[in-house]
């Protein structure tokens, strides 16, 4: 496993560690404990203040829990940004102009001969075309290899019905920008999931990025892309406390 790349100041930070060894099997099965999700009211966490990346095109804000849509052309940089960190999220593109090409997780492990990209990498559509490229990646690590949650892995897996699911938002923010996107669940790309391959079992740690931790793609092709703020909160995979995200699109040397 390559090592992960961090900035200064975004290993824990702003973000809200619950102490170090923290983790919970992909599937714990039903009936067992539940730990609670956290308030974090009174954190006074706020925004980290935007650097800059050349003219900023577009900001969209992504309430925890909840999906939202941007577009970014080919030569613009695309940033997918943690506002309180610890927190992970799922991500969607599509060709604009042909949406049953998309982002494939499974074609780019294939295509890179990896587990994880790295920055400079490629990551490729189910047609094995270069769609987006890791320029700058301030956590460095990313899970290509569990789907995004569902409803179905809540009701299996904790016996709980009409959870938020990162599937469930990202249909419903997809829909609402046009029926043509479907979201299928194994095309989403878990940014910035700590999920760790221990003895041939998949086991997601809690993040270790802290407030403000980013990662900047070079947009390829023209793309239509989602972002879901991950809902979970019954495993580690957001410190049991889901937070905002944002989606930015620079145009660089603006």
């Amino acid at each position: 496993m390559h090592r992960a790349r961090r900035h200064p100041g975004h290993r824990g930070g702003a973000g809200r560690r619950r102490g170090a060894g923290a983790a919970l099997a992909q599937h714990p099965g039903a009936g067992r404990a539940l730990r609670a999700s956290r308030s974090r009211a009174g954190d006074g966490v706020s925004a980290p203040p935007i650097e800059q990346r050349g003219k900023l095109v577009e900001e969209v804000v992504v309430p925890a829990r909840e999906a939202r849509v941007a577009t970014a052309r080919a030569g613009q940089v695309l940033q997918i940004v943690d506002l309180e960190g610890q927190q992970v999220g799922d991500l969607m593109a599509y060709l604009t102009e042909d949406p049953t090409e998309y982002m494939s997780p499974g074609h780019t492990l294939s295509c890179l001969t990896k587990l994880m990209p790295e920055t400079g990498d490629e990551v490729f559509s189910n047609h094995r075309t270069p769609l987006l490229r890791i320029v700058r990646d301030d956590v460095g690590t990313h899970d290509m290899i569990v789907p995004c949650c569902d409803p179905e892995r809540y009701s299996r897996d904790y016996g709980i019905e009409d959870h938020p699911s990162c599937l469930a938002s990202l249909q419903k923010a997809l829909g609402e920008a046009g029926s043509k996107f479907a979201a299928p669940g194994e095309s989403a790309w878990n940014v910035f999931m700590n999920n760790k391959h221990e003895e041939g079992r998949v086991v997601t740690h809690e993040p270790e990025h802290g407030a403000g931790a980013a990662m900047d793609l070079e947009v390829l092709e023209d793309v239509t892309v989602a972002l879901s703020a991950c809902p979970q909160d019954l495993t580690p995979c957001n410190a049991f406390n889901p937070t905002p995200m944002a989606i930015r699109v620079w145009e660089p040397g603006g």
